[in-house]
């Protein structure tokens, strides 16, 4: 049998839906073949994972324009500047050296602390004070005079005194004095006393010993000695020891009120604007900070008056006190 009568015969077993589909595969075939040609590539199965490649690029550098910097002051000859050079990495680019941002402050140019001139004191001081009772009844006066003779020496005396309806429950007056030397450490006082004329068993006396550093006190029912530490002020001495020594400088003291010493430190609380009958005075103002745990004292020292004190304040345990404010001021301090 011819090849061409055993093709005729096996089409003719061809069935007409097969014969559809022969069609349509061989026209695929065709328009396969005529528009891209034969190019199908099988892929490879040798293995079940696959390699992604990636290469991260880093975007490139925003410039900042920068601002221009204040000119330099001129360094001391040994301090070295750091070089403005470009320099030239192995890439061959030049690039800019970073720039050193200028501190603030150099040692040279920072200010030095100042301390309080000491001006001289003053060879008087004249103070009258209005004296109110703090959460009590009664109101009065004080009169408080410091002097300095030519001879380096001082004496300090306070005068108080109840007024009004008060006086009838307070009568007398409370006197407190203290006398000594001016050095140049301030005042040193050698003699203290308190009297209230309407009760001589309230006196209280303190003599100083400078030579021996011994302290005798004294009271209308006993008298001790104790060791005298340098620098001791008495109470009311200490309140014009500011004019020699200015606040902050010391605020440690050793004091004594007659009937014992200890030392008692004060600590700076503010500056402050006092209202007075004179007008508006610039103050330090200063309180206790150890010493008594039963008295709290604040002292009101007027900047403009060698530090005088023109406010006191003084409160017992109970809550009960006074409080001075001064109504006139005669000085030769000059302002």
């Amino acid at each position: 049998m011819k090849n061409s009568e055993f093709l005729t015969l096996q089409l003719q077993k061809i069935t007409l839906p097969q014969r559809w589909l022969w069609a349509v595969l061989l026209s695929v075939l065709f328009h396969v073949l005529l528009l891209g040609g034969w190019n199908f590539v099988i892929p490879s199965f040798e293995s079940s994972s696959h390699l992604i490649e990636a290469e991260l690029l880093t975007p490139p550098a925003k410039k900042i324009a920068k601002k221009a910097l204040p000119p330099k002051k001129a360094r001391k000859p040994a301090q070295q500047e750091l070089s403005r050079e470009s320099i030239k990495p192995n890439t061959g680019e030049q690039v800019e050296s970073p720039q050193v941002a200028e501190p603030l402050w150099r040692e040279e140019d920072r200010p030095a602390y100042e301390e309080m001139a000491r001006l001289p004191a003053p060879s008087f001081v004249d103070m009258d004070f209005d004296v109110k009772r703090v959460n009590a009844f009664g109101s009065g006066r004080a009169h408080y005079r410091y002097q300095a003779d030519p001879h380096g020496r001082y004496s300090l005396q306070s005068e108080i005194e109840a007024v009004g309806l008060a006086s009838i429950a307070f009568l007398g007056k409370r006197i407190e004095t203290s006398i000594g030397k001016i050095t140049d450490q301030g005042l040193q006082p050698e003699a203290y006393r308190v009297d209230i004329t309407s009760k001589p068993e309230k006196l209280q006396a303190a003599n100083f010993d400078w030579v021996n550093h011994k302290l005798t006190l004294k009271t209308a029912k006993i008298e001790i000695v104790e060791d005298l530490p340098e620098g001791t002020q008495d109470f009311l001495s200490f309140m014009y020891q500011f004019m020699f020594v200015p606040p902050l400088e010391r605020m440690a003291w050793p004091l004594t009120n007659g009937k014992m010493v200890r030392v008692y430190n004060y600590e700076f609380i503010a500056e402050e604007m006092i209202t007075t009958k004179f007008g508006q005075i610039n103050t330090y103002h200063i309180a206790k900070s150890s010493g008594d745990a039963e008295e709290k004292t604040d002292v009101w020292l007027a900047e403009d008056y060698r530090f005088i004190p023109i406010k006191i304040l003084k409160i017992t345990k109970d809550g009960s006190g006074y409080e001075f404010i001064a109504t006139r001021i005669d000085t030769d301090i000059a302002k």
